[in-house]
């Protein structure tokens, strides 16, 4: 298994539609891809937490996600 690395995104979400687009696009990511991916979304806070294998980049789950929504800001989280 591999290290797994967290981050948050600053996401504009509106509508329960916004979140489910972001939801959609990592779920098929997850399923084909990258199994050990797991996701938040917070509407309340427009927030998208992701946890994901230290082999997917954080440029590369910026642009997956702000291909469907407008990422303003994201970041590392570390422990």
């Amino acid at each position: 298994m591999s290290n797994l690395k967290q981050y948050e995104f600053d996401v504009a979400m509106s509508c329960s539609g916004c979140s489910g687009a972001v939801e959609r696009v990592l779920k098929r990511w997850k399923e084909k891809e990258y199994s050990d991916l797991e996701y938040t979304t917070n509407l309340d806070t427009q927030k998208v937490n992701v946890t994901a294998p230290e082999t997917l980049s954080y440029d590369a789950i910026f642009e997956k996600i702000n291909k469907v929504k407008p990422v303003s800001a994201g970041r590392e989280i570390t422990a």
